[in-house]
């Protein structure tokens, strides 16, 4: 079943199956974005609180000052939806077993 059938499907039924499906699509909709926004706490640990503070500091004017805000929110979006900074080893050492 395609999308446009379902919504032909969905505009014969009554008016109040019309607003049950409006009423659970919103709340939905809804709670997945108060779950992105309940996550977005879990990143302001403390070192994201030291980072905002070294930002602040090397900040001079207005306009440097949002454009690291606008920097930073991107960068925790990014994290957000990629994951968390991976570590990335440049070199291996084998030790021998005893």
């Amino acid at each position: 079943m395609n999308l446009q059938s379902y919504l032909e499907n969905l505009r014969a039924k009554p008016d109040h199956i019309k607003k049950r499906y409006a009423f659970w699509s919103s709340l939905s909709f809804t709670a997945v974005v108060f779950a992105f926004w309940i996550s977005s706490f879990s990143s302001w640990g403390s070192e994201a609180s030291q980072n905002v503070a070294k930002t602040v500091d090397k900040v001079g004017t207005p306009a440097q000052s949002m454009i690291a805000g606008v920097g930073s929110f991107f960068v925790d979006i990014k994290d957000m939806i990629f994951g968390a900074k991976k570590i990335r080893y440049t070199s291996i050492e084998v030790v021998p077993g005893k």
